[in-house]
């Protein structure tokens, strides 16, 4: 191990991030979403392929979700989802060295994740004269229709000085969360996530 990463000068890595995220519906709307702040942390690889070119495996906790509120005179809804993720990025990445200690890194490529954890926070109220009513309650994500394995893209840029690295990043889901067809009327929900990232190299 130690003579194989000695050749191929793979150098390890530690992250950490936040951001904000939400979940798009298959028409590209979010149905009156709200700023949901999410986070991620992880450590991964990079093998260099040529001079320039490397490839980036990763192994992440990932928390995303969304939030959603609708009101009017007399009604009030709220909803909040948290999803708890591992996940598994391969990016293809391409190094510019701007000086001998800043380089800029653009990166791509696909990531595999499994939901560990998943849960929908919801509240109503509702207020007309003098009666009023409220509910709030929650359920298990993954118990009521939503889906574990996901799919997706992610495209990133990094800021690299000497070993810390500063980069954002943008997630999104090509698998459905929630999927739906009926005569006349298919729907699906799919996770979208930015993250701001700050890490070091080892």
């Amino acid at each position: 191990m130690f003579a194989i990463t000695a050749s191929a000068q793979i150098t390890w890595n530690a992250k950490a991030g936040f951001g904000i995220s939400s979940c798009l519906y298959s028409d590209g709307d979010n149905e009156d979403g709200k700023t949901h702040f999410v986070g991620k942390l992880g450590v991964g690889m990079e093998y260099p392929l040529t001079s320039n070119f490397s490839l980036m495996p990763s192994a992440e906790f990932a928390l995303k979700g969304a939030k959603w509120g609708y009101k009017d005179d007399s009604f009030k809804y709220d909803e909040t989802i948290d999803i708890y993720y591992f996940q598994i990025p391969v990016l293809g990445a391409y190094r510019f060295n701007l000086t001998d200690r800043l380089n800029l890194v653009a990166k791509a490529g696909p990531y595999f994740a499994f939901g560990f954890a998943g849960k929908a926070k919801f509240s109503e109220s509702y207020s007309e004269g003098s009666f009023s009513d409220n509910y709030s309650g929650s359920e298990n994500l993954f118990k009521n229709g939503g889906k574990r394995f996901e799919v997706g893209l992610d495209f990133g840029v990094d800021l690299e000085f000497k070993r810390f690295v500063v980069g954002a990043e943008y997630e999104f889901g090509l698998t459905p969360l929630f999927k739906e067809e009926d005569k006349g009327d298919s729907w699906s929900v799919k996770n979208s996530a930015i993250y701001v990232t700050v890490g070091y190299k080892f």
